[in-house]
């Protein structure tokens, strides 16, 4: 379910890059929730300027006025200090693999309730109520 839409300058990121920033918003994303890795989603969207994108767990749009925009989606429920620590994990990694200042990369997530959402053909749990089974099906980091 968590779905990061990585909006960029056309050209911006090498594929290295990108791959890099996919597994690291992976092992950010896992190593705060401890979703199952292969739930996490990212995908490079080139654009240029600013402007807006629809918000993929909600409804209307997201704004973004920086060169470099994180859209996450997620799950709804968590604690607000657990959700800034995603989003601060995801800017940071981001900025450091990308190589631009931080002041260059902006990103909102937004929520949906779990059960909204099927992953591997089953509803999501709510965050905490994850069974032993959801754990074990999580990989270790690449």
């Amino acid at each position: 379910m968590p779905f990061y839409r990585c909006l960029i300058p056309p050209d911006s990121l090498s594929y290295e890059q990108r791959r890099e920033i996919a597994v690291a918003f992976t092992d950010v994303h896992c190593g705060i929730s401890a979703a199952p890795r292969s739930f996490v989603q990212v995908v490079f969207l080139e654009v240029s300027g600013s402007g807006e994108i629809a918000d993929s767990h909600g409804s209307g749009a997201m704004r973004y006025d920086t060169p470099y925009f994180i859209a996450g989606g997620n799950r709804a429920g968590r604690h607000p200090q657990v959700k800034r620590r995603i989003l601060d994990g995801l800017l940071e990694k981001f900025s450091e693999i990308a190589g631009v200042p931080a002041s260059a990369v902006s990103g909102r997530i937004s929520e949906a309730p779990a059960s909204w959402t099927m992953e591997a053909g089953r509803i999501l749990p709510e965050p905490g109520e994850e069974s032993a089974e959801w754990h074990a099906r999580a990989a270790p980091a690449a």
